[in-house]
């Protein structure tokens, strides 16, 4: 009986079942409690009896909660499989819709990403071209000093280069060099008629030189060795080795211990040179830069960035104060060590692949792409003389102490020697068909020559008034051959008065013959 009056109270405004059912002490009548105070709040009075009424005087009638019937739609099978079908349509359609907002986002993001590679390619180019820039006006701006010295000085002998060149240099690098050239050639002539020849290796002790030492740890082995080095000129137990592992050594072989490591270079160190006097070394790499570094802090004093190609050689100026280099992007440069400025930049129409300073300081050679070697004014910066003959291209050049030799070596396996009086090839050596040849030196007395590449071979040279020769009783046969490297020699020279051969190569070892 309860119940069934519970579920016959109806709302006597809206005629339906009440949630929360409330009776008027007015009327007596049975409301829905939130239609009966939106009638209260707006009008105040019983909806029946119309007797002034407030919220407050109504009762609260407790029933328990109703549920609510299910509509007719939803009381059969079909019904039901009609509401459930319409229901798997509206998920259908939800899913095609973000199907399509998840391509949409796959395309926009798509085009973010091509826009963002874009943008890292023009960056990167203007970075470059920004660097090249800044490479042009550092080469620009020491010429530009150069020329106002020039201007400023008045002739005084500081020209300009007739046909290609660079500008001239500063009056007092200028009177530097002439003040060297005259001293170091003066000595020359003296120490050569003074020299105790009792002191230097014959060709009878040079013949029974054999391995020493094979000092090995200096470079990374698996970075394709030592590709240079350089002897110090007074202790020839200090050797500086350049290394495909970006890094310079200073090895001390007496003392079988590295004395220091240079590290700066972001790529291989192609060419290295050792002050005679100072604790100074520079290097040259294929990074396109020259560092000079303090031997004993171990640290680089600065950096030359004049050229736009890799590095192919550098070779110190006997001033003490300024250095050489060479770069396949056809120039060669005279730079000074302690300002790091770079003085003139000499630029011919041939990449060059070495470089080397005469004794004296005087003239300048350098080996080109095209098989050329080129010897230039080291004051007016004037090309002298182009010597032709070999048939591939110049892998080094040496210069000997007697002041007017000098050797070369071609990719085309030949060794060829030269006379700078007459500008004649005095002789050519032939060597065998798939000779790799890649470094030449003269010891400090001109009686030898050593020739680095498949192996190493020294010659003897007879050297007369008017002309030299290479030694060859026997087709160009040389005094002594060593063949203990394991892959190609890189660089090879005398120590002290021919008493000791020193060299390097890609199989990562310093080997001494004595």
């Amino acid at each position: 009986a309860t119940t069934t009056s519970t579920m016959a109270l109806l709302c006597s405004l809206s005629g339906a079942v009440p949630e929360h059912a409330v009776v008027s002490p007015r009327s007596g009548a049975v409301f829905e409690k939130r239609l009966l105070e939106k009638h209260l709040a707006e009008h105040g009075t019983d909806p029946v009896s119309n007797d002034e009424l407030s919220i407050d005087d109504v009762i609260e009638v407790k029933v328990p909660p109703t549920v609510s019937p299910r509509p007719p739609t939803a009381t059969s099978i079909p019904a039901l499989l009609k509401l459930f079908q319409d229901e798997w349509d509206s998920v259908m359609l939800e899913t095609f819709r973000m199907r399509q907002n998840v391509e949409t986002a796959r395309q926009e993001l798509s085009h973010a990403l091509y826009q963002h590679d874009a943008a890292c390619r023009v960056i990167a180019r203007l970075t470059r071209e920004r660097d090249q820039a800044r490479q042009a006006l550092s080469t620009l701006q020491p010429a530009a000093a150069a020329m106002a010295v020039t201007a400023a000085d008045g002739p005084s002998g500081m020209e300009d280069v007739e046909g290609p060149g660079g500008p001239a240099l500063p009056a007092d690098v200028l009177a530097a060099i002439a003040k060297t050239h005259k001293s170091l050639s003066k000595e020359r002539k003296a120490r050569f008629k003074k020299l105790d020849r009792s002191e230097l290796a014959t060709p009878e002790d040079v013949k029974a030189y054999t391995e020493k030492n094979a000092f090995t740890g200096l470079h990374a082995a698996s970075k394709s060795g030592m590709l240079s080095f350089d002897v110090h000129a007074s202790n020839d137990n200090l050797v500086l080795t350049g290394g495909a592992d970006k890094k310079a050594i200073l090895f001390d072989r007496a003392q079988e211990k590295v004395v220091a490591t240079l590290k700066g270079h972001t790529n291989k160190v192609t060419a290295v040179a050792l002050h005679p006097s100072a604790e100074v070394a520079v290097s040259g790499s294929q990074d396109k830069s020259v560092m000079v570094w303090n031997l004993s802090t171990s640290k680089a004093t600065g950096k030359i960035t004049a050229h736009s190609g890799p590095v192919t050689g550098v070779s110190l100026h006997p001033t003490g104060g300024h250095v050489v280099s060479a770069s396949s992007d056809k120039q060669w440069v005279f730079s000074d060590i302690n300002t790091h400025q770079t003085l003139a930049a000499v630029t011919d129409d041939q990449a060059y692949t070495t470089v080397q300073v005469h004794p004296d300081g005087h003239i300048v050679g350098v080996g080109t792409e095209s098989s050329l070697v080129q010897v230039w004014d080291a004051q007016e910066l004037k090309k002298l003389a182009t010597f032709e003959g070999h048939g591939g291209k110049i892998k080094a050049i040496a210069f000997s102490e007697n002041g007017y030799h000098f050797a070369t070596a071609g990719e085309d396996a030949m060794v060829k020697l030269w006379d700078l009086r007459n500008l004649k090839n005095l002789k050519t050596i032939q060597l065998e068909q798939n000779y790799t040849v890649s470094s030449v030196n003269f010891d400090n007395s001109g009686s030898f020559l050593v020739v680095g590449g498949s192996d190493v071979r020294v010659y003897g040279v007879k050297s007369a008034k008017k002309s030299a020769q290479v030694e060859a009783p026997s087709k160009e046969e040389p005094v002594v051959t060593f063949q203990t490297n394991t892959a190609t020699v890189t660089g090879c020279k005398f120590g002290n008065n021919a008493r000791s051969v020193i060299s390097v190569g890609l199989d990562s070892k310093l080997r001494v013959y004595a």
